[in-house]
């Protein structure tokens, strides 16, 4: 029997506020969340433009009241009267230069949590640095609007300056030739990590830190070594720095006269505050 053509429309219609009703919340939800990052996200930039004035009180007078933060420089977390007691500390402190980048943002009902990225090139005073952070702000909404519940920073640089370092690794690498030059591997056994595995030419196989100090002994008394240096680069990635440079060798340790040149690179990695040499190699130069 066929369907009379009012029913088609009534089963059209309820099909369709069906389909509208199953996809609603959901696109409610992307709705508050675009609406909550908007208003969120102006206020951090808000922030840290306040900053900038050396004044805070922007940021206090859009913070809850049962506000904790634990930002960089803090030793525990604390609550407001931190904030508020260093308001006069910062007066004049307006020389700050400090760029943003969004992160992500999740939303859920009246509380979200903001993740974005700092890097600083002035420090208020007016110190050239470069640092850089990872920051998640909690905020929550009181009364139609949003202030901050929690703070919670991090460094996110390497904690080195790069030219230092670099300046540093080419005094070590130039060291461990030195000690070698005279038959004492001490120093470059005593400024490898732990972890270190290196192919130097001469070795069959890759080695550890072992095989290194077993060398110490082999090499006492091999004092004849001539051999220069030349740097070709050093780059940085994190904690990890790759030192590239160049070696001729006019005298082997035992005295005998050579004209040999390599190549090589050894990996460097920055632990417990000092660069440890984690991986060699070398291979003679065509």
């Amino acid at each position: 029997m066929p369907i009379p053509s009012t029913r088609l429309a009534v089963l059209a219609l309820a099909l369709a506020l069906g389909a509208c009703a199953g996809e609603s919340p959901q696109a409610d939800a992307e709705a508050a969340k675009e609406a909550a990052k908007e208003a969120i996200w102006a206020k951090e930039q808000a922030v840290y433009a306040a900053r900038r004035r050396a004044d805070p009180q922007f940021y206090i007078d859009n913070a809850s009241e049962q506000y904790v933060g634990w930002p960089p420089g803090w030793d525990a977390p604390e609550g407001l009267d931190r904030l508020r007691a260093g308001v006069s500390r910062v007066e004049g402190q307006v020389h700050e230069e400090l760029t943003l980048e969004f992160g992500g943002i999740a939303v859920s009902g009246d509380a979200a949590v903001i993740y974005y990225t700092t890097h600083r090139t002035r420090l208020p005073t007016g110190e050239e640095v470069n640092q850089r952070f990872h920051i998640a702000h909690n905020w929550v909404r009181e009364e139609g609007e949003w202030k901050l519940l929690g703070a919670l920073g991090r460094s996110a640089s390497p904690g080195y300056d790069p030219e230092l370092a670099k300046e540093e690794i080419w005094a070590k690498e130039q060291a461990i030739f030195a000690g070698r030059s005279e038959g004492d591997m001490q120093f470059y056994v005593d400024n490898a990590s732990e972890q270190y595995l290196g192919w130097p030419p001469g070795w069959t196989t890759p080695s550890g830190i072992d095989q290194l100090r077993s060398g110490m002994e082999q090499m006492r008394g091999l004092d004849q070594e001539e051999l220069t240096l030349e740097l070709d680069g050093i780059s940085f990635s994190g904690n990890t720095a790759i030192s590239f440079f160049s070696t001729h060798r006019t005298r082997m340790p035992t005295g005998e006269a050579v004209d040999q040149r390599f190549e090589n690179i050894h990996v460097w990695v920055y632990e417990n505050g000092q660069w440890s040499l984690l991986s060699s190699m070398g291979r003679p130069k065509l």
